[in-house]
């Protein structure tokens, strides 16, 4: 047994509930209280003692909401999400393809015209163009739902002028009926998919690179969607099992499984929720609109100065159909929902079909909604996956792209926990940095990370820091069903930690994003520490 002594353990099962020592023996938490009473109790058993010098622990923070192998493929990529300006991001890609192989092809990620400085429009085709006419060029925006590609990737995928795509997606042309060059949610896997596939070894080096990451940023587990775009339902499963399993990279994961899967799985040996204490299947996923930024949210209200209410990816029909596939297959859903219009027409269908008891659907995102949508959802037995991040992120241009009749609640986490919803926290990494921090901050103070503006957006939304920390740590155990073994720091849960240099209880609320992490623990076992 180990007993972990002089800390600060936030145990999370109520505020202010703290402990200074913790005995654990191998992946569960034995006792937990003062080291002399602990000490006496365990003496004979105790093998190893750790000496935490006054550092913060909570129960091991777990993001409610990433894309694992698509993050650690971000950090193997370049990577325009630090980007300050549009001449920056262009010079970055230049500076890249200058370093191409003849005829190469080049895909970039995480561009984000919102925070350039000097020019907020985004990129263009013929900026592209002028980069390269040799290389064919993808650039991702930062929100996985658009892209922008030059003239010689639109060659080699056969695009024409005049192409409409039909099928939750967009081929973007201009007055005259010309490509611009990008293309929106389901129309970007036609540029997309004419990249050659990652390896089975590429794959693992990405899970690899996102878990490392991960722990450093006090992570000690996920919830995932990547069961659909790299190798497929088994192929993507078998390399987070070689990873996670045959390369000892302690990690916690619960893979949501895209539904055009939902095949694989049928046919597969998996089932929902398996018991394997690293690996589980979750809910099935299903994108129901776009996102703001692409202006394919889908709204009540049109976007400013349109006439556009944004993007139904699955046309009603088709969500129905995919709802009672899911409960065919015994599997509760989990919905990328951005605009108000798309939790309506979602939560009707979920009065209709709902999962079965115990089981939760999950609201994905969900950031612009109204009292009255609240209610009619409060008999629905669902939990909220939020991304406190994007307030930081989106606000206050979305507010502009979204007018003045943007629906009243916005980013509107009080409201949705004061309506008895279960409310969990992540990051959407790639879209975000996984720091659960950066999301704390943002739930608790309402003000844009880096501080741009000192303005509170909608403060009246505020969550206090404990209920910040709970969503990366409860909110995050009852979403994956493990509120009676994770999230807590209590005898019987598992030995995940993060530890921490600072206090957030006692850090100034606008330095929460600056809080830093001194190790990280995963079944008992330090996976990482802060040189």
């Amino acid at each position: 047994m180990k007993l972990w002594k002089k800390g600060l353990f936030f145990t999370m099962e109520r505020e202010n509930d703290t402990v200074s020592a913790v005995i654990t023996d191998g992946e569960v938490i034995v006792a937990t209280g003062e080291e002399e009473e602990l000490r006496n109790q365990y003496h004979l058993e105790i093998t190893e003692e750790i000496d935490l010098k006054g550092e913060i622990v909570f129960p091991g923070f777990v993001d409610s909401h990433l894309h694992l192998l698509w993050y650690g493929q971000s950090l193997a990529r370049l990577n325009l999400n630090q980007a300050k300006s549009k001449q920056e991001s262009l010079r970055k890609i230049r500076e890249k393809i200058n370093q191409l192989s003849p005829e190469e092809w080049l895909f970039v990620e995480g561009y984000n015209e919102n925070e350039w400085q000097d020019d907020s429009t985004p990129i263009t085709k013929t900026e592209l163009d002028t980069l390269t006419t040799q290389h064919p060029l993808l650039v991702r925006r930062i929100d996985y739902h658009n892209v922008v590609i030059n003239t010689a990737l639109i060659d080699k995928i056969g695009l024409k002028d005049g192409q409409i795509y039909d099928g939750g997606g967009e081929i973007q042309l201009d007055l005259d009926g010309n490509l611009t060059g990008i293309l929106k949610d389901e129309a970007t896997n036609l540029a997309i998919n004419a990249f050659p596939a990652a390896t089975s070894e590429e794959q693992e080096k990405y899970l690899e690179l996102a878990i490392e990451d991960l722990w450093s940023k006090g992570v000690t587990g996920g919830h995932s969607e990547d069961l659909h775009y790299f190798n497929g339902f088994e192929g993507t499963l078998q390399t987070y099992h070689d990873v996670i399993e045959g390369k000892e990279m302690l990690f916690r994961v619960h893979l949501l499984i895209h539904h055009e899967e939902l095949h694989a799985y049928n046919r597969s040996n998996e089932i929902f929720l398996d018991g394997n204490p690293y690996i589980e299947l979750g809910a099935m996923k299903i994108f129901y609109d776009g996102t703001v930024g692409s202006q394919t949210a889908l709204m009540s209200q049109p976007y400013a100065g349109t006439n556009h209410y944004g993007l139904q990816v699955q046309k009603d029909e088709v969500f129905l159909n995919l709802i009672k596939a899911a409960r065919k297959a015994k599997l509760p859903v989990a919905i990328h929902i951005l605009g108000d219009r798309a939790f309506e027409k979602v939560i009707e269908t979920l009065n209709e079909y709902p999962p079965l008891p115990g089981q939760l659907d999950r609201m994905i995102h969900t950031p612009w909604l109204n009292e009255e949508l609240l209610k009619k959802a409060k008999s629905l037995p669902l939990v909220f996956d939020l991304q406190p991040q994007f307030m930081s992120s989106d606000l206050p241009w979305a507010l502009d792209v979204l007018g003045e009749n943007h629906p009243p609640l916005v980013f509107a986490w009080k409201s949705i926990k004061e309506s008895g919803f279960p409310v969990a926290g992540g990051s959407d990494a790639p879209v975000e940095i996984p720091n659960p921090f950066y999301g704390i901050h943002a739930a608790v103070t309402r003000t844009v990370r880096e501080g741009k503006t000192a303005e509170r957006y909608f403060p009246e939304e505020e969550l206090s820091v404990y209920e910040a920390i709970s969503l990366y740590t409860t909110g995050s155990a009852i979403a994956g069903y493990k509120e009676d073994s994770r999230g807590k720091i209590k005898p019987g849960y598992i030995s995940d930690f993060t530890i921490l240099k600072q206090n957030p209880f006692k850090v100034k609320p606008e330095y929460l994003s600056k809080v830093e992490v001194s190790k990280t623990v995963i079944n008992g076992k330090i996976v990482y520490q802060k040189k």
